[in-house]
């Protein structure tokens, strides 16, 4: 009975290990630090940040008047084109420690079938991209976890066994285009029978 209890544990062991080898998930992509600057900017406010401490000395002030504003990070792209990340904010405001302005770059992959993302780093793991270049060529696996919500990670260059885990951005959705112009109504007024006979046959049917 201890015997098969013991096959039964190595048996459960095994599996366990099994189903944490990722060996065979990872693919070839391109990483990029794209720079980012800060577009649409409009002015909500201003928040005072002052706060004063007694000492030795008298009374020491800190902070001060911070203007707050909302705007978009946008990416320059490498081919030249810009392309809308996320929103942001900036000031004294709690919104702005949370989606802030003050943001240099945006991780960019190219995944191994020509797929651009780009991703945010997730708290608490490693940050695989601090230590790599502006380019990179980088493994990564795609790991579909947590509430079906679909996870980059890529392995620490300094530590293989650490992987940084990064999400990926939804990007806003493209503002409708307006419908083209046209060079001319005068199809359109022909066709909804506005005109006379007689301007129907000068304009609509000219003699060639």
């Amino acid at each position: 009975m201890k015997t098969m209890a013991t096959a039964i544990l190595i048996l459960a062991c095994t599996g366990l290990v099994s189903a944490k080898d990722h060996s065979g998930d990872y693919k070839m992509g391109m990483l990029q630090k794209v720079p980012l600057h800060v577009g649409g900017k409009v002015t909500t406010g201003f928040t005072d940040t002052t706060t004063c401490n007694s000492g030795l000395l008298g009374i020491h002030c800190t902070g001060g008047i911070v203007d707050d504003y909302s705007g978009w990070l946008v990416a320059d792209m490498p081919d030249g084109t810009e392309q809308i990340i996320r929103t942001c904010v900036g000031g004294g405001t709690f919104t702005a420690i949370m989606i802030p302005c003050d943001v240099r770059f945006v991780l960019a992959l190219t995944e191994e079938d020509g797929t651009l993302v780009f991703l945010v780093h997730v708290a608490f793991s490693s940050d695989s991209a601090k230590g790599l270049e502006s380019v990179s060529k980088v493994l990564y696996r795609v790991s579909a976890e947590h509430a079906g919500i679909t996870y980059i990670r890529i392995p620490d260059p300094s530590d293989p066994k650490k992987e940084g885990n990064y999400s990926i951005i939804h990007l806003p959705k493209p503002e409708k285009s307006a419908a083209p112009g046209s060079d001319s109504n005068v199809a359109a007024v022909c066709a909804g029978n506005k005109l006379s006979p007689e301007l129907r046959a000068k304009y609509c049917n000219p003699a060639p």
